[in-house]
């Protein structure tokens, strides 16, 4: 794991209001989840690409949701907490690159009042350059997918240059880095 980057990367997205933690295993995620939001007890959706980390999680009344296809948009009016995963981590602006799938749609990283990120320590680049040409590198001459760049959480400002948090989506963003380097 380069350690420069991540800690450019932890810098850059507390900046902007977001926070990162770092974990040595997926397991550790469970932990996270458990003590941010266990008390409060509200509703968790997540996709189809972090359903094998977090495995069978239970925490005391929260509803658990996986996203599908079908019932995609029932199943985020009442979601509390969006959990997806990313293509890649990009260090100089503290940004997270997500690829919208039928298992990952867009909405996931918007409607949620949180929205939280699972990231392994070799998907961390450089410059939105470096994860760009990954994506473009294993895409080939594929159309190219919608990509969304998350830099904490939403925020917006007024004509009176007022900054408002939350307006256009998640009021909490945080990214939960598994260091694979080991």
């Amino acid at each position: 794991m380069n350690t420069d980057l991540l800690e450019m990367f932890t810098s850059r997205l507390e900046d902007a209001g977001g926070w990162c933690r770092i974990i040595s295993s997926p397991g550790s995620i469970n932990d996270i989840i458990r003590g941010k939001y266990s008390y409060e007890k509200k509703d968790m959706i997540y996709a189809g690409s972090v359903e094998k980390q977090l495995g069978d999680v239970e925490l005391d009344g929260i509803d658990i949701t996986t996203i599908h296809q079908n019932d995609r948009r029932k199943s985020l009016v009442n979601a509390k907490l969006g959990i997806t995963g990313c293509a890649g981590l990009i260090a100089e602006t503290g940004t997270a690159g997500l690829i919208t799938s039928v298992s990952e749609p867009r909405e996931l990283s918007l409607l949620p009042e949180t929205h939280i990120v699972i990231a392994y320590s070799d998907q961390l680049f450089a410059t939105l350059d470096e994860f760009l040409a990954k994506v473009t590198a294993e895409y080939g001459d594929a159309q190219l997918p919608s990509i969304t760049l998350v830099t904490g959480p939403s925020r917006t400002a007024d004509i009176e240059k007022k900054l408002v948090v939350g307006v256009h989506g998640p009021v909490e963003f945080g990214v939960v880095v598994i260091d694979r380097s080991e």
